[in-house]
């Protein structure tokens, strides 16, 4: 009854779905005229192994603020005998905390009595083992993120996002006995986003990225929590990959494989890495400088977008994204030109012992400039994939201006994102965004 508002502020929730693509549970009965359930509805997360947590989070309806005011919560062991049942009444909130710290559990049994609004069906967007922290206004101190790509991938940085909450209850600190510091694990997940309240009130984000926890620090005298946390880039950097027997595949074959070593399943590569063959062959390398060692080989770059997609990839020449004009920047660019490269030269290998040879590539009328070589990529396996690489290395160094601006910005934009820079001599400027 009248969920369905005919005013414009209603979307189902397949329109507008943030949480991973899922709807969550809905229940097949309605409650009645005072939000009590005749037939209650019964969720029953039964798990393959027993598990530990800091506490379980349910999250009902985020999307029109509805929640169950009573409802049971019920945990088992691996034998099915009951560990501990809580009875929630008078509740209030929509994302709600009903147990803390639980040991051994196999099986969870959430029963819903009644509703917060009446004639509606039950619906849970998520259960979470373990406690959910959204920190925003006053108890978030700070969020800082560097991102940074290398038009040549001469390197492959990996972008941080660090952020300072609140910690007056003491929760991160590391001698608290009922605090979250013991379940702090690196690798955890870390959501950033930034969002713009709209005249209507409503908040429109727009995603940071999706991160890894790498290290955390608690500030005993200012009372602040701080974490750092960096993309899937870094993870990769822990799995190791060796080749020393010629296996012939594509870059993107190669490319697939790590990502799979590596356990990341989102990534997006290229189409022109189906088409280059290598023979495979690396010595004890890190995977993360294998991908780099790909992206060259194939004359891509590498980023991770702001969904957390690992992305090989030929940024696109045309027109400009967004402008940054005079009217929103904070002061004219600061403009360095970096040293003009004049010849590029790039090894091939068909063994690990030794460079078979090397391709070069010149630059036309430069008569004095910097000499730049690549030799340690193995994955290049013939001349005519070198003078590819050459040619390739050549013509992303040409790109020598370098603009720093400070302006206001807009958060939508990532990395090799082209954008036209206003200046005072003449036409505006157009160039890739390779750090923000």
């Amino acid at each position: 009854q009248n969920r369905f508002t005919l005013d414009g502020s209603f979307s189902f929730p397949d329109d507008n779905i943030n949480n991973n693509g899922e709807t969550g549970y809905v229940s097949d009965v309605l409650c009645g005229a005072d939000g009590t359930f005749a037939d209650q509805p019964v969720i029953t997360i039964n798990l393959t192994s027993s598990h530990s947590s800091a506490g379980l989070t349910i999250t009902f309806d985020t999307d029109l603020n509805e929640f169950a005011t009573a409802y049971d919560i019920a945990a088992y062991d691996a034998s099915d005998s009951l560990i501990t049942t809580v009875s929630i009444i008078n509740n209030t909130d929509v994302i709600d905390e009903p147990l803390a710290q639980l040991f051994g559990y196999r099986k969870i049994v959430i029963t819903i009595k009644k509703w917060s609004v009446p004639y509606r069906r039950a619906r849970v967007l998520e259960v979470d083992f373990g406690i959910v922290r959204f920190y925003s206004g006053e108890n978030l101190f700070s969020l800082g993120l560097i991102e940074e790509m290398d038009l040549s991938t001469a390197t492959l940085p990996s972008a941080e996002f660090s952020f300072s909450v609140d910690n007056q209850d003491r929760a991160f600190n590391i001698l608290n006995p009922t605090g979250f510091y013991k379940y702090l694990q690196q690798r955890q997940k870390i959501y950033g986003e930034i969002g713009l309240e709209l005249p209507n009130g409503v908040v429109e984000y727009v995603p940071l990225g999706e991160y890894f926890l790498s290290e955390w620090t608690s500030d005993e005298g200012s009372m602040i929590a701080t974490f750092r946390a960096r993309t899937a880039l870094d993870l990769m950097a822990g799995y190791s990959y060796e080749q020393l027997t010629v296996v012939s595949q594509s870059l993107a074959a190669l490319a697939i494989s790590i990502f799979t070593t590596c356990g990341i399943r989102k990534y997006e590569l290229d189409s022109t890495l189906y088409s280059v063959m290598t023979n495979s062959l690396a010595k004890n390398a890190s995977c993360r400088d294998v991908l780099q060692m790909i992206a060259i080989a194939g004359c891509c770059n590498v980023m991770v977008t702001r969904d957390g997609v690992i992305k090989v990839f030929r940024p696109v020449s045309g027109l400009a994204a967004d402008k940054v004009t005079f009217d929103n920047m904070y002061n004219e660019p600061q403009v360095s030109l970096e040293r003009i490269t004049r010849q590029v030269s790039v090894s091939y290998w068909t063994g690990l012992e030794s460079a078979a040879g090397v391709s070069s590539a010149t630059a036309s009328g430069v008569a004095d400039g910097e000499l730049w070589s690549l030799e340690s990529n193995t994955l290049i396996n013939t001349a005519a994939r070198a003078l590819a690489v050459a040619n390739w290395i050549l013509a992303q160094r040409s790109y020598r201006a370098k603009y720093e601006i400070n302006w206001r910005g807009n958060p939508a934009h990532e990395l090799a994102d082209r954008i036209a820079i206003e200046t005072s001599y003449g036409p505006s400027q157009n160039a890739f965004i390779t750090r923000i």
